[in-house]
């Protein structure tokens, strides 16, 4: 809604007006909404499991986590990537010996 006032020949012109917005009004947009959510809850609840199989193998690999929590290799980095963002988890070492710490 908006609200607009000009001066016109001595007197006042008010104009009253609504600017359209998006309104959630079929089951799709809802749809992408609940899954939009449904994801960052997954997403949080395998990051969890991820912190967790480090807990239990420091030395565990991208490939045996994805299958492990069966998705994709690229899925599992992401989750890493975001854990590193928020000082969980670092790698000590190289990709190939090195070991998985989890930062408390």
């Amino acid at each position: 809604m908006y609200f607009d006032f000009e001066e016109n020949s001595g007197g006042f012109l008010t104009k009253i007006g609504y600017i359209e917005q998006k309104v959630f009004d079929t089951e799709e947009d809802s749809d992408a909404v609940t899954d939009n959510v449904t994801d960052n809850v997954t997403d949080n609840q395998r990051r969890i499991k991820i912190i967790e199989l480090i807990k239990i193998n420091n030395k565990i690999s991208t490939n045996e986590m994805a299958e492990i929590l069966d998705v994709t290799k690229r899925t599992i980095l992401r989750d890493i990537e975001k854990l590193k963002e928020q000082n969980k988890v670092k790698r000590i070492g190289s990709e190939k010996t090195g070991q998985w710490e989890v930062i408390l």
